[in-house]
């Protein structure tokens, strides 16, 4: 891949530009023109790199609810109970790990009821009650951001996509237009040369309406970014990694900035433990091999001097997809 890709890839991933002509922004930034600016990206979806360019909601901010499930399946039960996972809307992410508990998977909900129900049906799909909720408690991280550019001698910034707490802001009061424009912009934004004229179209609102409403999602925090998710396997990063620490309180929010600081962790939480599981502090490790998701570890407990930890590598992806807010309202 050229250089001038490698910046690009990484330059829409951490923010897509919300302009009229946001090619010819990006095309100035890199020497290129507003075609093969546009050209050059259409290339990355064409080759499967691309999964979409949108939105990355804050789902607290939406009203909805959200955990982090551990369960321990038996090999009979594991396709049963990955087949129901598969039909919930809510549920985005399901993997298997190597572990004693070997499933882990997402649910959101527009209600801490609905979220619980969930789980209840996958134990009693399992017959078992080794389903647990695992919500996070603290939030330093989350960026799903593949740099790209580390392999050249650009020196450009990567936007850092910052921190916060999941208890921070109250829920954000949607009215009915911005329900129906956040129904667009988590799905993929038009590939065109003005791609945010189509969501005024569809809407019926003037373009500038639309792309000031998305800066106000930014500025409010309800929108976390608005830029390019990728397939990370097709972009090189085939190896992640569930790294858990065991963190004493009085340091957890120390090192959980300094954790989230390493730009090989895309998301950082302290969660809670359970009597066989020790673990407060989860991030997830991307590389290029598992090997080198080990050194990130090994260099992530050398500079925070916390020694008890575990890697737990995904072997099977069971489901990944977007959360699609506000769809039970169409």
């Amino acid at each position: 891949m050229e250089t001038k890709d490698r910046i690009l890839l990484t330059r829409i991933q951490a923010a897509f530009p919300v302009e009229e002509r946001p090619y010819q922004v990006l095309g100035e930034m890199l020497g290129l023109n507003e075609e093969e600016t546009w050209q050059r990206v259409n290339q990355f979806r064409q080759k499967g790199m691309i999964r979409r360019i949108g939105g990355v909601f804050d789902s607290r901010r939406l009203g909805y609810f959200s955990t982090l499930c551990a369960a321990k399946v038996p090999e009979e039960k594991i396709s049963v109970l990955a087949d129901f996972l598969m039909e919930i809307p809510g549920v985005t992410h399901n993997y298997l790990r190597d572990h004693r508990y070997n499933m882990w998977f997402t649910v959101i909900s527009r209600s801490q009821a609905g979220l619980m129900q969930i789980l209840e049906q996958a134990k009693n799909i399992l017959g078992s009650p080794e389903v647990y909720s695992l919500p996070a408690t603290r939030l330093f991280k989350i960026g799903v951001l593949f740099d790209l550019e580390k392999r050249t001698n650009n020196k450009l910034p990567i936007a850092n996509t910052g921190y916060s707490s999941p208890e921070g802001q109250p829920a954000f009061q949607a009215g009915e237009g911005d329900k129906a424009l956040i129904r667009i912009l988590q799905g993929d934004l038009n590939p065109s040369l003005c791609p945010f004229s189509e969501a005024a179209s569809r809407l019926g609102w003037s373009e500038e309406s639309v792309r000031a409403r998305i800066q106000d999602y930014k500025h409010d925090g309800v929108l976390r970014r608005f830029g390019a998710i990728l397939y990370h396997r097709k972009a090189g990063f085939t190896s992640n990694a569930m790294g858990v620490w065991v963190v004493p309180e009085a340091q957890i929010e120390e090192t959980g900035h300094i954790m989230a600081a390493f730009k090989e962790v895309s998301h950082c939480y302290q969660r809670p433990d359970l009597p066989d599981w020790p673990y407060n502090l989860f991030t997830m490790i991307h590389g290029h091999s598992p090997s080198e998701c080990r050194k990130t570890m090994e260099r992530i407990s050398k500079v925070t001097g916390i020694r008890r930890y575990e890697m737990l590598f995904s072997h099977a992806e069971l489901k990944k997809t977007s959360m699609e807010y506000f769809r039970e309202e169409e």
